[in-house]
């Protein structure tokens, strides 16, 4: 079977989430034909570059612009594969015939806004049961919609053995925070540290500084009275979530599938307008969950929640049942069974 992934790299999840499928076929199958296609940068690397600086500029300095531009455009009617930018355009061409292959949405939020929506769409993979009443709202046959959750690595749902983590990464036996925000290092995390130092006794924090070197530098500069670990990017997130006992980070769409699988209690701090804050209310209307916009709260809300045990088990157990770590493998054999045999598969570019 031949098969194409349309995203868009804006960020790190909806590249991630196209390269989690597309692992996923191979491994399904290695006969099966895969392609991602960056559907900015194949129309105009130059406008891949352009769209980029744009969106990282408004986040760094107008992030409510991101919000209000999200609520405009949520009365719009596009459609995406793992972004609402290359699903429009998909969309628009079998409006008119071209091609006449299935497309199938896999939403990457824990909140589906309308340009998710179109009827030239075959399915919708959405991040959980729980939200199906959303596209029902919008009109979408329940025949339609696929509660598979959201794709993620195959390692979130793998049992990890902390003591052979707090070896291979030099980290002490203690209570542990991980403050990561995303592969671009986003949101107040050196300050977040600062706090956390400053009013937590005998912990250990893992600080992840993404793609910001500069950020990265200034924390290994730091000095600090509690056992410190800084990474820059990571590709093994998974291990040093196994080894958290608490996590801070924005409410990313995957980045909060992924916590979902590791049944991690969630500080989230100012998350951006948009999906992330509509991300942050699933989390915190499910009670998984704790937020606040003030930095100096912030080890106040960890203390009570690692203290808690009714809350720990409540988040436990609730996290089990929101977490959907076989998303990958379940929206692929989906997608096998359902065209397999029709062999109904768009060419690859």
């Amino acid at each position: 079977m031949n098969i194409l992934i349309f995203s868009v790299s804006i960020g790190n999840g909806h590249d991630q989430v196209a390269h989690t499928l597309y692992n996923e076929f191979t491994r399904a199958d290695n006969s099966n034909k895969v392609k991602i296609i960056n559907t900015i940068k194949f129309i105009s690397p130059i406008l891949d570059k352009v769209i980029l600086d744009s969106y990282l500029n408004i986040l760094k300095f107008y992030p409510k612009a991101w919000g209000k531009l999200y609520e405009k455009t949520n009365k719009l009617d596009p459609i995406i594969c793992t972004h609402s930018f290359p699903s429009s355009i998909i969309a628009a061409l079998k409006q008119k015939k071209i091609p006449e292959t299935p497309l199938l949405s896999v939403i990457t939020d824990y909140n589906i806004h309308t340009s998710w929506v179109n009827e030239n769409t075959d399915y919708y993979v959405i991040p959980h049961e729980n939200l199906s009443y959303v596209m029902e709202n919008y009109g979408v046959s329940s025949d339609k919609i696929l509660p598979f959750g959201i794709p993620v690595k195959k390692e979130f749902d793998e049992y990890v053995n902390v003591k052979i983590i707090q070896e291979k990464y030099d980290l002490e036996n203690k209570k542990t925070v991980l403050v990561m925000g995303g592969g671009l290092g986003l949101g107040e995390i050196y300050n977040i540290v600062f706090e956390l130092d400053k009013k937590l006794d005998n912990a250990q924090i893992i600080a992840i500084a993404g793609r910001n070197a500069r950020l990265e530098q200034k924390l290994k500069s730091m000095t600090t009275k509690n056992k410190m670990v800084v990474f820059g990017f990571v590709s093994n997130i998974h291990e040093l979530m196994e080894a958290a006992d608490c996590i801070i980070t924005k409410p990313g769409g995957v980045t909060t599938a992924e916590v979902l699988c590791k049944q991690k209690p969630l500080v989230i701090f100012s998350p951006l307008p948009g999906q992330e804050y509509e991300n942050a209310e699933f989390l915190l209307n499910s009670g998984v969950a704790v937020a606040t916009s003030d930095v100096k709260k912030i080890p106040v809300l960890i203390n009570q929640m690692l203290s808690f045990d009714i809350r720990m088990k409540s988040i436990k157990d609730i996290t089990g049942y929101l977490k959907k770590p076989n998303a990958a493998a379940d929206t692929v054999q989906f997608i096998l069974d359902q065209y397999n045999e029709a062999r109904i598969c768009p060419p690859l570019l």
